[in-house]
């Protein structure tokens, strides 16, 4: 794919199978080639950490799942993320570039309600796959000797 897109579904996946989630989606995304101008991008919108919602799970009894891993009322999990959670999984494991990568941060004020404010936490991200092939870190250490 020339474009793909996460909207608000990477949260719904467990810690544990979102590296191999992340691997299946950087495998639709094209590399450039001479037909092709460009390479493939991904763009990403999802929770951020410390969302209002977060916080009120977390006052919550056994919300909690692991960290920043939570159940929602209405039994769907919800994973909270960091700049650092997106560039470790998308950078750091994927291999993809980082064009952007931020937080959106929004107080919504509704006059209906008592409680008035809500305030919102998402990230947002574009990461394009590189134009040569980079070698994706499992955390082995290469030292190359230097003559």
């Amino acid at each position: 794919a020339n474009v793909s897109l996460l909207l608000f579904c990477l949260s719904a996946i467990s810690p544990t199978k979102m590296e191999q989630t992340v691997q299946n989606v950087i495998s639709t995304l094209k590399r450039k080639t001479p037909n092709q101008n460009e390479n493939g991008t991904l763009l990403f919108r999802d929770y951020g950490r410390y969302d209002e919602a977060q916080l009120k799970l977390g006052t919550k009894r056994n919300r909690r799942i692991s960290e920043n891993y939570y159940v929602k009322n209405d039994g769907t999990h919800c994973y909270y993320f960091s700049l650092e959670d997106l560039r470790r999984l998308f950078v750091t494991v994927g291999g993809l570039e980082e064009l952007e990568c931020r937080y959106i941060r929004r107080t919504y004020v509704n006059r209906g309600d008592e409680k008035g404010e809500r305030r919102r936490c998402w990230v947002q991200a574009r990461f394009r796959m590189p134009s040569l092939p980079r070698p994706v870190n499992r955390g082995v250490n290469l030292v190359i000797p230097i003559e």
